[in-house]
């Protein structure tokens, strides 16, 4: 019995082992969001009197250094990039030349480091040190956006020129800025270590990395006035390991980025004034453009389709002339358009009228051009088209939503292009709820061009009208024809529809304001030029959500126009209304509350 109670204890214990050794997935412990924490800096953070070559920074964990040498700005620029190197937890620094004296120094690592495992970053962490025997701690700090759309724009240089200095204006086109960082995802942007000082603010789209504003397609920004630098409304610990609790990127969130620069006509650096600087050197926006050429340059000059020349200049071009000193067969029917904004003019005609065509341009004194081209159509590629049945004219109308017409319009059909025959055939259909008509169909040209032509049938406000056009009723210049026209419609009645009105006061002395409507991703609808304080009402407007915003128009000339840096001209700006309006079907939005553009 003892051998058999033996027997038994061996492979209970046999068993519990084997139990013991199966494989338990571990469970782990929460997951690690927190960034990597400064433990050791050598020499430490706000150091003063550094006359070293290197500078190690210690974390508390493993790190990486993504794209050290764009994320890393170092402010004043040197002359020579310094080497930034990774050992075990340790960032080292080490410079390649001389440090002016008696300066501040801010190393700002951007979104450089990482931890190594879980990718946490410490964004934004600025080490600054001074060659003398103080540090300066002011800063200057905001955002960059897109002047056309306010989009922020991320990894421009933001730089800083000393307003001391001569030929302030030109610094940014000939010299390294004293300062510089980069800006973020969100377009914002913060300078630290700072003199007591008024400072010029300039942006720049680096093309071709030389820091100058040196190339005409570079994107830049600017503010029309110094900035004095300012205290941090936190002022930056003195303590490296709490640094990583207490950054400036923290800080820099809790401020309010909603300033709007206002334009100006023309600007001018006041390096004496004390008063004209910006109020707020740490809410800074500054609105990034490219300038445009005001040269007049015919840009293209082109047959881009069977039977279509295109004329496109680089500005309006309202005076130019396009002509042919050719007497032209009346089988060539040359239509002449232009673009709404005049910089396009379009030649259409009869396509194998003839081969080939001399045309001069002329505007002004600074074009006179002549050309023989030849009208033979190539595709892309060198090989002429192959004969092929015409391409159908492209149809539109005028209707909205789901068949409605306004009340007091006509019923219009948009073409392509221009329409030069138009026979109505015997079997077109015309309803009028439930009568059918055989001979109720009129159309008359409703423009210039023939690009538009309009109903002429009459019809009731009450009624429900469906009609049907066959093809080839209407045939274009290019010998292009219509596919079979079904079209339902009806007048709007008033609970279809809705309508908004605001009371908009311009700034005092801006030429005009251009008020617009626009759907919810930024397209404008409608617009309306003002010059005075006025209602401004978009009617008959489907149920939708809708926006409203206003171009502070100071040139006139009815359209959004970029700055110029070389000629102190800010881009105009745009301002929006501050919610979206949700119009419901037979309501109207009347806003009481007037829009004051000049608050």
């Amino acid at each position: 019995m003892k051998y058999l109670y033996f027997c038994l204890a061996l492979l209970l214990t046999a068993f519990l082992a084997q139990r013991c050794a199966n494989a338990v997935a571990p469970t782990g412990g929460p997951k690690d969001d927190k960034p990597p924490v400064v433990v050791e800096a050598v020499p430490e953070n706000h150091c003063i009197n550094f006359n070293g070559k290197k500078i190690e920074i210690t974390f508390d964990e493993y790190i990486t250094l993504e794209n050290a040498s764009q994320n890393v700005m170092i402010s004043p620029p040197l002359s020579e990039k310094p080497d930034i190197k990774l050992k075990n937890k340790t960032v080292v620094i080490k410079f390649k030349e001389d440090l002016a004296a008696n300066t501040t120094y801010t190393i700002n690592f951007g979104a450089a480091i990482k931890d190594l495992h879980e990718g946490n970053q410490f964004k934004d962490y600025v080490y600054s040190f001074s060659t003398g025997d103080h540090i300066d701690t002011l800063a200057i700090a905001g955002k960059v956006l897109n002047a056309s759309d306010k989009k922020p724009v991320d990894g421009v240089y933001v730089s800083l020129y000393a307003a001391d200095r001569d030929n302030l204006d030109s610094l940014p086109i000939t010299t390294i800025p004293d300062y510089i960082t980069k800006t973020d995802k969100e377009g914002k942007f913060s300078l630290n270590g700072l003199a007591d000082k008024k400072y010029l603010v300039f942006a720049l789209k680096d093309a071709n990395a030389n820091l100058y504003f040196d190339l005409p397609n570079e994107e830049v920004a600017y503010l029309d006035t110094l900035v004095q630098a300012s205290c941090l409304k936190k002022p930056a610990p003195p303590v490296v390991d709490s640094i990583a609790k207490d950054s400036l990127a923290m800080q820099m969130d809790s401020l309010a980025f909603d300033t709007i620069a206002k334009p100006l006509d023309t600007i001018a650096f006041d390096t004496t004034s004390a008063t004209m600087y910006h109020p707020n050197a740490l809410d800074l926006t500054l609105y990034m453009f490219t300038e445009v050429d005001s040269t007049q340059v015919l840009l293209e000059k082109k047959l881009v389709e069977e039977g279509l020349l295109r004329f496109v200049f680089r500005h309006p071009a309202k005076e130019a002339l396009v002509m042919t000193p050719e007497m032209l067969p009346d089988t060539f029917d040359l239509v002449t358009m232009h673009s709404p904004e005049y910089d396009t003019i379009l030649w259409y005609f009869t396509p194998n009228v003839k081969d080939s065509l001399w045309v001069q341009v002329k505007y002004d004194t600074v074009i006179n051009d002549s050309s023989r081209y030849s009208l033979k159509f190539k595709e892309a590629g060198g090989n002429r088209r192959r004969k092929a049945e015409p391409k159908k004219l492209t149809v539109n109308n005028n209707l909205l939503g789901r068949g409605g017409l306004i009340p007091g319009q006509d019923l219009i059909l948009k073409f392509s292009e221009p329409i030069i025959s138009y026979q109505m055939r015997d079997t077109a259909v015309f309803k009028c709820d439930s009568a059918t008509y055989y001979d109720r169909l009129a159309f008359e040209p409703a423009d210039e061009y023939g690009m538009k032509y309009r109903l002429t049938t009459p019809f009731s406000a009450d009624s429900s009208y469906h009609f049907e056009i066959p093809d080839s009723v209407f045939w274009s210049i290019r010998g292009r024809t219509n596919d079979v026209i079904k079209t339902d419609f009806h007048v709007l009645k008033d609970d279809e529809y809705g309508n908004i009105y605001i009371t908009v006061v311009p700034p005092e002395g801006m030429k005009q304001v251009v008020v617009q409507l626009t759907n919810e991703s930024g397209k404008v609808l409608k617009e309306e030029a003002i010059t005075k304080k006025q209602e401004v009402m978009f009617d008959h407007l489907m149920p939708a959500k809708y926006k409203l915003r206003a171009l502070l128009d100071a040139d006139g000339n009815g359209k959004w126009s970029t700055g110029n840096y070389h000629r102190h001209t800010l881009p105009e700006t745009i301002l929006d209304y501050k919610d979206p309006l949700d119009l419901k079907a037979g309501w109207d939005i009347d806003l009481e509350e007037v829009w004051d553009l000049a608050h």
